[in-house]
């Protein structure tokens, strides 16, 4: 029963479903970790102090690929104009924040305003990284997302928060200026009365600037997810039960965003 969502497989692009001509997706834009590092050597790594960081050759490195595939098709013409749209909105994020303003001023801008092609194509930049995020963890496509993200329909059911990265601002107060790039996985939020999933939720943090991109889902669809694709949602159960069991800080709830 595939109303809100289509099967996994890994042999599959995760936003079309096509198994030809398969390829690598970067977790974080090719073009924004040159830019960051420029031609500077590279670690990768969760930095948590547990795990050694690896040396990564260079941001094309298949280090900072998605493990799941998109094909040819949906990797290059299908989403090419979002990806150019989100290193020209970057830009401008990057420029207001470092200014002094708030980083989603961006948005008082004629050419982001909602509705039109720049604004949508922003919004299916992370739809397209949601969709890798949900795959790469073993779960199924979310169609609304997967069609927007390919430009088959317009309505935005992507959210997006901009901030300035809190853990990049302590760091660079105690050691200075930094180069940083990285991505917050895949959050699924649960509802504690009814223990139905209500979304899927990710972040992205290029230098000073994180966004934080999300979906959300009544409990129709989270009972679509929990009964037909279980084998998944006993993975977000298992990590329900680990958050009650052991909450998290406050301070570590600020520094993810959530």
């Amino acid at each position: 029963m595939d109303i809100f969502f289509a099967p996994y497989h890994d042999d599959q692009c995760c936003l079309c479903g096509s198994s030809e001509s398969l390829t690598g997706e970067h977790k974080i834009k090719a073009s924004a970790l040159r830019k960051i590092f420029g031609n500077d050597a590279m670690v990768i790594g969760k930095f948590d102090g547990k795990s050694k960081p690896r040396p990564a050759q260079g941001p094309k490195s298949s280090a900072f690929h998605f493990a799941v595939p998109l094909c040819a098709s949906c990797n290059s013409t299908r989403t090419q104009a979002p990806d150019c749209e989100f290193d020209r909105f970057h830009a401008l994020v990057s420029t207001s924040l470092a200014t002094g303003r708030t980083p989603d001023e961006v948005f008082n801008m004629r050419e982001y305003e909602i509705g039109s092609e720049p604004y949508l194509n922003v919004f299916r930049y992370f739809a397209k990284l949601l969709c890798c995020h949900v795959a790469e963890s073993g779960g199924p496509r979310p169609l609304a997302v997967s069609e927007f993200a390919l430009g088959n329909m317009d309505r935005n059911v992507v959210l997006l928060h901009i901030d300035a990265d809190p853990i990049y601002a302590a760091y660079e107060s105690s050691l200075g200026e930094n180069r940083f790039a990285g991505h917050g996985g895949l959050i699924v939020p649960v509802d504690a009365e009814t223990e139905l999933a209500t979304g899927f939720r990710s972040s992205i943090i290029l230098g000073a600037v994180r966004y934080i991109f999300f979906v959300r889902f009544d409990s129709m669809v989270g009972r679509e997810l929990r009964t037909y694709h279980h084998d998944f949602w006993l993975k977000c159960e298992a990590a329900y039960r680990d958050a009650v069991a052991n909450p998290i800080s406050e301070e570590q709830r600020y520094f993810l965003g959530v």
